[in-house]
């Protein structure tokens, strides 16, 4: 269903990006790699975790507790056959710029505060 070759995930056994595919059964999916196939996840189940470089970045809900911690990306736009069932893309309500600002203006009232 999925183009490999943007689609990655890092389990939290060993921490290596490997590419993988995506099969959708129903509401769920399960990630096939040549010689390994994951348990089905439910999209329900899914979080946004941000942007990472290129990619848009899901895990699973930190409430589920029996659940392995992954982190399962999609290297520039998600494919339009899953874009329903994914979590909605956040933009962030701050940008990099909006921190810098906040940053120096903490500097600057610590700075005059102590003089």
């Amino acid at each position: 269903m999925s183009d490999v070759a943007n689609i990655w995930l890092v389990d939290g056994d060993n921490a290596l990006k490997r590419r993988v595919r995506i099969e959708v059964i129903g509401k769920s999916f399960a990630l096939y790699e040549q010689q390994w196939r994951s348990e089905a996840y439910f999209f329900g189940d899914l979080v946004y975790l941000g942007k990472q470089g290129e990619s848009h970045v899901f895990g699973l809900d930190d409430g589920i507790k029996a659940r392995p911690k992954w982190k399962l990306g999609f290297r520039g736009d998600i494919p339009a056959e899953l874009t329903a069932m994914l979590p909605k893309v956040k933009k962030p309500a701050i940008s990099n710029i909006g921190m810098l600002i906040i940053a120096f203006l903490c500097l600057a009232i610590v700075y005059f505060a102590a003089r």
